[in-house]
């Protein structure tokens, strides 16, 4: 008979760490041959001018579709705690090495903060790129869409967008902002342009998109660490939130997901974390193994998993 049992996420990956420490481990090379990271720039477009139509959406249903999308598009990231967490980055075992703590965003835990809908493996294929404007073209019923795209057609540009969605109204109106979140937040490339990954992406609508950007996340951020240098395309929202939710406050802030609205990791981030610069964050994150840090972020919550089947563990 098969046994499940709750258990923490993190209580797992501690079970890990164990195993890693008692049985060995491959040998992890020098982070100090590594090229010093001299020139980081994070992509964060703004999408308020996307997110002040959204009050013409109908609300409920667009929360079943993308539950957290737009309350996303609120958080105001600060930009040196994530330029200063790529120091600690292990390209070896792809994850974050704080002395004697390795720590890595899962898919479980961005899946837990977006709350996209529940289809978490299903393969995504992304389409072929010469049938990504007609379809897209057919989904918002946008003819000429093609001219909309940027020198390098590598994307639409999203002042060309704004204009559309001034004239657009009902379920093409939620399909524009949706798709332009997509591009700007989840899946930047440039500032202003939403990439056709973004709208392959977008497309799939009944993949959840969680994955892919945990992967792209992984690869900006591998890249940048190798090459001391580049621009972070990646969700740095979802980064940001992950990579704070670890570090202690003295107010607490992520017990649950109230802070989205009514604002309150904005006072945590102008009384605790105001005066720290790239330099600062650093220091703060080289410190975290000894002061303030927390295994499980207070939003992961308790998931069922399978222990044993019969005489099999």
């Amino acid at each position: 008979m098969a046994t499940i049992a709750k258990f923490f996420i993190i209580e797992y990956g501690k079970n890990s760490e164990l195993s890693q420490l008692t049985e060995g481990d491959c040998f992890r090379n020098d982070a100090k041959k590594l090229s010093p990271i001299k020139n980081l720039n994070c992509i964060m477009n703004e999408v308020n001018k996307l997110t002040t139509h959204f009050q013409n959406v109908d609300k409920d249903a667009f929360f079943r579709k993308y539950r957290r999308l737009v309350e996303f598009t609120r958080v105001e990231v600060l930009s040196p705690t994530v330029r200063a967490i790529v120091h600690f980055l292990d390209l070896d075992y792809r994850c974050f090495s704080f002395a004697n703590i390795d720590l890595c965003p899962t898919i479980e835990e961005y899946g837990m903060l977006t709350e996209f809908l529940k289809t978490l493996y299903r393969i995504y294929l992304p389409l072929r790129y010469d049938k990504i404007i007609p379809e897209l073209s057919k989904l918002l019923r946008i003819s000429n869409l093609e001219k909309l795209l940027e020198k390098n057609a590598t994307g639409l540009k999203l002042r060309m967008l704004e204009i559309k969605l001034e004239k657009k109204s009902g379920l093409e109106k939620e399909r524009l902002i949706t798709l332009g979140i997509f591009g700007l937040m989840l899946f930047p490339i440039q500032m202003g342009v939403v990439s056709l990954e973004a709208v392959a992406a977008y497309e799939n609508t009944q993949i959840n998109p969680v994955a892919v950007i945990l992967a792209e996340t992984i690869l900006t951020l591998n890249h940048c660490r190798k090459t001391g240098k580049g621009a972070m395309r990646c969700c740095t929202q979802l980064l940001y939130i992950w990579m704070v939710s670890h570090i202690e406050t003295k107010k607490l802030v992520f017990n649950n997901f109230l802070w989205f609205t009514q604002r309150p990791l904005k006072l945590v981030e102008e009384k605790e974390w105001g005066d720290l610069d790239n330099q600062g964050w650093v220091d703060k994150l080289e410190s975290l193994p000894n002061s303030d840090f927390k295994w499980r972020a207070s939003w992961v919550t308790i998931v069922k998993v399978l222990m044993s089947c019969g005489q099999r563990r």
